[in-house]
Formats: structure tokens, C-alpha cells, sequence
């Protein structure tokens, strides 16, 4: 059966996917809600930051590229991408989180217009388009690294 994947990746799916797709939507909106979209970070603990930062980052991506990822506010946690991707088990998608940040040669501005305003000043559309390319191509199944993350910790989820 072929349905969309999480954020809108189209692969050839089973039962089983479409039961841990569904499960990390309802968990992505609990997770949401309780920090508020990101407003209210800290009422998150490590895990669930976790998720947080991997779920958005592949929202964004799928959405509009890195470029939106980073000149939105998810991207106010974008320094902690390569360490949640790493955490969850996506080493080859922290490698290109990693490349990401480094069009900021150095770390990337928390505050959103510091960020916005470096952002037009650099000129990174090339790479950062590749970088939309390389994790288009989904190497790792990131529905399933989430799950067993959470599914791991999951006295860490309420």
C-alpha cells in the first residue's frame, strides 16, 4: 500500500508503519502542546526535547528546505540538531544537519531575527538546496529511529 509518509514522503507502507505513523502524529501534537510550538521549550524534558527538535526539523525540510527551516522559528533550536539526530540514531541525517550549520560558519543565532538577517546575508541557497536533496533521499527511516527512541524512553513521555 502506498500512503504518505509522516511529513509527506511517499514509500510503500504496511500495517505496522501506518500504526507508528499514527502514533508519532499524536505524539508530535501532545508534544507541541505542552511546549507550546517551541514558545515554551523548557517544560520539555530531554527526551521529549528530543523528538521536539527531529519532528520540526523534518516538518520544515518537507515543507520548504532548510532555508525555511532556519529563517522560522523551529530553527531557534537548530544547534542541537546534530545531537538529537545522533540521539535518535540517524547518523546520516545528523551528517547533514551537520553541513547545514556550517553555512553559519560557527553557531547558528538562537534569536530569530539575528538569524533571519544572517541568513540574507550569506549566500548558502546552493548548499542548502543539496542538503534539501541529500535528505529527500531518506536514507533512514527517521518514522521508525523516532519510535524506537521514544519507545525506549517512554517513561519519559506523558
Amino acid at each position: 500500500m502506498k500512503v504518505f509518509g509522516l511529513f509527506g514522503k511517499k514509500k510503500e507502507h504496511n500495517n505496522e508503519d501506518i500504526l507508528i505513523n499514527n502514533f508519532l502524529i499524536d505524539m508530535i501534537s501532545s508534544v507541541c502542546e505542552k511546549c507550546e510550538y517551541g514558545e515554551a521549550i523548557e517544560k520539555l524534558n530531554e527526551y521529549e526535547r528530543v523528538f521536539f527538535v527531529t519532528q520540526t526539523l523534518e516538518q520544515e525540510v518537507n515543507n520548504g528546505g532548510f532555508s525555511q527551516y532556519f529563517f522560522n522559528s523551529s530553527g531557534n533550536f537548530s544547534n542541537e540538531l546534530e545531537d538529537a539526530f545522533t540521539k535518535i540514531g540517524a547518523l546520516k541525517t545528523a551528517e547533514i544537519c551537520k553541513k547545514a550549520l556550517a553555512v553559519f560558519a560557527g553557531k547558528v543565532p538562537t534569536d530569530w531575527n539575528e538569524r533571519q538577517e544572517l541568513l540574507e546575508e550569506l549566500s548558502c541557497d546552493n548548499i542548502l538546496s543539496e542538503l534539501d536533496n541529500a535528505f529527500y533521499d531518506y536514507e533512514e527511516d527517521l518514522d521508525v529511529l523516532n519510535y524506537s527512541f521514544i519507545m525506549k524512553h517512554r517513561k519519559f513521555f506523558d
